[in-house]
This record gives C-alpha cells, sequence and structure tokens, in this order.
C-alpha cells in the first residue's frame, strides 16, 4: 500500500467518522439514481450541494454551514485550552523556579530584602554575585541561597545599622546584616563581611551552612565581656549550624539553652563556641584554630554533647570546658575531642555536675583535665606534656588513661576520694601526687618507678 492510497483512505475514515451515520432518505434516493449502487463508505457527502435539512435552519445538522460552525468552535475551543495550558504552565514554573537576585538586573530583584519580602513559605531565593549593603530580615519558611562563587556574594550591614534585641544579660541590641526571625529557613553559599554584619537566629529551625564570615563581631579577649558574637543563637530557637567558616571577629553565640547542632565548621584566628547548650545541643567536629582566647566554652546547661572537635593555640584560657558560669551545668559528654597549646585548662569541668570525659587527647597545656568535686567519669584519654595531666577534686572514676610526660600525671587534691582503675601513669616527674586529707582508691593501675607523692 503506497502512501498517497494510505492517506486516501485515512482521510475517507476521517470524513466517515465525521458524518451522520445513515444519510437523510431524500438523499439516498438521489445517491442511488447517481451511482446506481450503494457504496460502502459515506461518498454521498460528496453530492451535497442543497440547502440544509432543515430549510429553517442554517446551521442544521450535516449542513456545509453546521461542519463549518463545528469546525470553527472545536478550533476555538482546542486554542483556548492551549492558551490556557501554556498560562498554567508558566504559573506552575513560576511558582516551582527560583527567585533571582541579581545587581545587574539580570534577576527577579535587585536586593535580597525585595525578593524577601515577595517569597511565600517554600520559595527558594538565588543571589547572584555582587555585595549588597542590607540589613534582611528573614520571617518566612524559605531558602536564601548563594548561586556562585561563596566569596564573590557578600551581604554587609549598613554602618547604622538597623539593630535586634536580644535577651542576654550583658547585651541589649545587636547590628546585623541578616536574621531569621521565627522561622524554619535554610541559607547557605553567603559571606558576611564586616564586624556589625552578624547573623542572628531568633526563633524557629533554620539551617546555616557553607557561610564565610569574615571579621563579623568582636574578637573576645578575655576582659571584653561584653563581646558579640558572629554567629548568635537567641530565644526558642533550634539550628543547626554546618561547614561555615568565620575567620577573625567573633564567636558562634548559643543563648537561652536553644538545641543547636554546631557541626564540621571552621572558626580560625580569634572566634570560639560559646554559651548556654540545651539538652539536644550537639558541637561536633569543629576545628578552632590560629589565634584566640578559648575554644568550646559551655556557660551553662544540660547533657549537652561535644565530640570529636580539634582544638589548637596557646593563647587559648579554656580548651573545652566550663566558662564564666550562668547556669547550671549537668552531665555533659566530652569525647573523642583534640585539645592542645590552652596556656590554662584543656578540659575543664569544676563546677559540673556529672558528666564523661571520655577518648580525649590532650597535648601541651598547662592543666590537662580538671574536675571538681561531682561524680564524673574520665576514660580512655590520652594526656602529655602538661603541668598536672588529671586534677581531681571529688568522687570521679579514673579509668584507663594514659598519662604521661608531664610534670605531675595525676594530681588528687585535698579531701578527694576518687576511684583510679587501669590507668598508665608512667615517664612524669611525680606519677602519682595525693595531696593531704585525699583518700583515692587505686586498683590495678600500672604506676611506674617514683610511685607516690605524698
Amino acid at each position: 500500500m503506497n502512501d498517497d492510497f494510505r492517506f486516501e483512505r485515512l482521510f475517507e475514515d476521517g470524513l466517515h467518522e465525521l458524518a451522520p451515520r445513515r444519510a437523510p432518505d431524500r438523499l439516498r434516493t438521489k445517491v442511488k439514481a447517481e451511482t446506481s449502487e450503494m457504496r460502502p463508505r459515506a461518498r454521498w457527502l460528496a453530492l451535497i450541494k442543497e440547502p440544509p435539512m432543515r430549510i429553517n435552519s442554517r446551521t442544521a445538522a450535516g449542513s456545509p454551514t453546521a461542519r463549518v460552525a463545528a469546525i470553527m468552535v472545536a478550533t476555538l475551543l482546542a486554542t483556548l485550552l492551549v492558551i490556557s495550558a501554556g498560562v498554567a504552565g508558566a504559573r506552575l514554573l513560576a511558582a516551582d523556579g527560583p527567585i533571582v537576585v541579581d545587581q545587574s538586573g539580570g534577576g527577579h530583584y535587585t536586593t535580597i530584602g525585595e525578593a524577601v519580602a515577595a517569597a511565600k513559605d517554600g520559595d527558594a531565593i538565588l543571589v547572584k554575585p555582587g555585595t549588597y549593603v542590607e540589613a534582611v530580615v528573614v520571617d518566612k519558611d524559605i531558602t536564601l541561597r548563594g548561586d556562585g562563587p561563596v566569596e564573590d556574594i557578600v551581604i554587609t550591614a549598613p554602618e547604622d545599622g538597623p539593630t535586634w534585641e536580644v535577651d542576654f544579660s550583658y547585651i541589649n541590641t545587636l547590628p546585623f546584616a541578616l536574621v531569621v526571625s521565627e522561622a524554619d529557613a535554610t541559607l547557605s553559599d553567603l559571606t558576611l563581611r564586616g564586624l556589625p554584619s552578624r547573623l542572628l537566629l531568633d526563633g524557629g529551625d533554620t539551617t546555616a551552612e557553607g557561610l564565610y564570615l569574615d571579621g563579623v563581631g568582636e574578637f573576645y579577649t578575655g576582659s571584653n565581656v561584653a563581646k558579640t558574637g558572629g554567629i548568635v543563637v537567641n530565644g526558642d530557637t533550634t539550628a543547626t549550624l554546618r561547614r561555615n567558616t568565620l575567620r577573625g571577629g567573633g564567636e558562634i553565640d548559643v543563648y537561652n539553652y536553644s538545641n543547636t547542632i554546631i557541626e564540621d565548621n571552621d572558626l580560625i584566628d580569634g572566634p570560639n563556641i560559646a554559651g548556654l547548650f540545651g539538652p539536644e545541643s550537639v558541637v561536633s567536629g569543629n576545628r578552632i584554630t590560629g589565634t584566640g582566647f578559648q575554644g568550646i566554652v559551655f556557660l551553662g546547661g544540660t547533657e549537652a554533647t561535644f565530640t570529636d572537635n580539634v582544638i589548637e593555640g596557646r593563647e587559648r584560657a579554656i580548651g573545652l570546658g566550663l566558662g564564666i558560669s550562668t547556669g547550671p551545668i549537668h552531665a555533659p559528654v566530652i569525647e573523642r575531642n583534640q585539645v592542645s597549646g590552652a596556656a590554662n585548662t584543656a578540659i575543664e569541668l569544676l563546677t559540673a555536675t556529672g558528666g564523661r570525659v571520655v577518648d580525649n587527647t590532650v597535648t601541651d597545656a598547662e592543666w590537662g583535665i580538671r574536675l571538681g568535686r561531682s561524680e564524673i567519669l574520665v576514660s580512655g584519654n590520652a594526656v602529655e606534656g602538661t603541668t598536672a595531666g588529671i586534677l581531681v577534686g571529688g568522687p570521679a572514676t579514673i579509668e584507663g588513661n594514659h598519662v604521661q610526660g608531664n610534670i605531675t600525671g595525676i594530681r588528687v587534691n585535698s579531701g578527694a576520694s576518687p576511684t583510679l582503675t587501669g590507668n598508665v601513669v608512667c615517664d612524669n616527674e611525680t606519677n602519682l601526687a595525693v595531696l593531704g586529707g585525699a583518700t583515692p582508691i587505686l586498683v590495678d593501675n600500672e604506676i611506674c618507678e617514683d610511685g607516690v607523692a605524698a
């Protein structure tokens, strides 16, 4: 069957389907007269040259006018359907696509504030490279993400503010570049630059990842108590801070026992981590290096977890532990951290109630692990190069630690009654020092040559 014949058959079949199933009787007679026989297809259509079947109706069924009208109506409906589908598709694409901020005018908006004001919950905002001098409040459940090299997408706060109120004892208001207020937002791949260009998270559940803070907030020197951080978690906030870099400037501050996940961040030349941590807080895998005063300091909290952090720097008063206490410290978990070069104490739990200090590595510090008067488990730690490796002030359990190369290996302070089990205490100038009135219980320890110093 050739193509021309196939097309003819298909065309005829199409007309057959469109035509009425039975021709009018008066036309059937005419067809018989002119063709001498009935054809199996509706060939009578080709013979129609008369007015419509109903003389009084110009659009009677089966008439040429009716067919033309039907075709026009069908065409119009099809056109409307196509247009409607296109409009609906465009609306769908607009709803699903990101809002673009571009200073050059190539996006939907030229400022981040305008884009946030226009956004709805669930929207994504992409920020193109540029320096945006703005103070932006995000109060919607949106994503705000840099689209390009992070160092080329800069937000810097205006010199004259505005400010944001925070609820903490020595701080009333802070200038800012970005505030997330009572929203579940995601911020990523942006640079905040300059001292006032802080990130404040005040309520809601926010994730901030891949941010670069360059000189944001005030460097803590140990005397400027009213310093302000680069990232501040405030109020009833659940926050996740992940893979951010803070260089120079202020710390990551957690206020009001907020539950915060702080993981895999780099804090270089100044910034540290400090706060009042909620019971579900986890501070893990962070690297705190370069010059600075302290590493990870908890000012209050309960059952927070601090694991796998690396803290380096001789200028740090405290590597990891208790700072200026403004609230109770209960049962912190300190595991697998590496702390070196602490000018004062590497790991400190002087006023904690309970807790665990397990499998940490401490080197080159004034004091290694310093405990108060509560029942704390200290297990599996390696301590070397300190003035005193482990200092015990209460009924702690000290087990399975390796303490060597220190001036004093383990020192038990007056009145303390710890239990020492399975520790290796060797190659220290004094391996075990027991001060007057202390009553340690010693079980299966390896304490080398010089034994116990009274």
